[in-house]
């Protein structure tokens, strides 16, 4: 793991042999200074022939938490019997729901070519937001589960990633995004926290979302995604499109299945 003084844990270390051992691929851990997201996961694919992890420097006090989670990832996506899953948008889809969305109320108020940039990146984000959120609950699980001890870090690392994603709820936020957008991020946000209170059994991580109208709907997302059967890949694959179906966004994407190779 090259990480500046840095050592990974055992656990963590682990966890790298076990992606080499059920994907053939080895890991490569580094830094980056550049990334909104706590960490970039890229997995091997042809030409490129082992998995990279880059800790964003801001989380290097859970560093190890961090590789760990983006393990699991690893693991899940690897994990389908099809194939790795590769998420695709249908361009006329986005197009169109790009269009709707700089036609609202709060976007509309803009520039045409502010509106529509704005309108593309939430858009985009919620359907990022959309593939993310089942594999983060699968890694969130799995590391509680089969690393205790990086639980202190995992509670660290979930506190700053579930206070980030409050910041959503700002009044100037909801006041332009439009509202079926805004509440499905809001619905997937709180999915999250609502999933770690369960597997903590502490409510604080929820005490965001009470106001806002969403806790039924992010309840109703936790129980879709534990009834969901197959591997890690499976389960989070059908979450996803069981997830889309509910938030009214399947149409937007298709998934294809690419070989296991590098």
């Amino acid at each position: 793991m090259d990480i500046p003084n840095s050592k990974p844990s055992d656990e963590t270390s682990r966890m790298l042999a076990l992606v080499e051992q059920e994907t053939g691929y080895r890991v490569t851990v580094g830094t980056t200074d550049n990334s909104k997201a706590d960490a970039e996961m890229i997995s091997a694919a042809p030409g490129h022939p082992f998995h990279l992890i880059n800790v964003s420097t801001r989380c290097l006090p859970v560093a190890d938490y961090i590789v760990a989670v983006q393990c699991v990832m690893l693991l899940t996506m690897w994990s389908h019997p099809q194939g790795v899953p590769v998420f695709e948008i249908v361009p006329d889809k986005i197009d169109y729901a790009i269009r709707k969305a700089a036609g609202c109320r709060g976007l509309a108020k803009l520039p045409h070519a502010l509106s529509e940039q704005t309108a593309r990146n939430m858009v985009l984000g919620l359907l990022h937001q959309l593939i993310s959120t089942p594999p983060e609950l699968i890694a969130m699980e799995y590391c509680h589960r089969e690393c205790p001890g990086l639980r202190v870090q995992q509670a660290d690392a979930l506190a700053q990633s579930l206070r980030r994603n409050t910041g959503t709820l700002r009044a100037e936020i909801k006041e332009m995004a439009p509202p079926e957008i805004w509440t499905a991020n809001q619905a997937l946000c709180a999915s999250l926290a609502r999933g770690w209170c369960d597997l903590v059994e502490d409510e604080v991580a929820m005490l965001s979302y009470n106001s806002v109208g969403v806790e039924a709907t992010a309840q109703k997302l936790v129980g879709i995604y534990r009834s969901v059967r197959g591997t890690m890949g499976e389960c989070s694959v059908g979450t996803v499109d069981r997830w889309a179906n509910e938030l009214g966004f399947r149409s937007l994407y298709t998934w294809t299945f690419r070989k296991k190779t590098a």
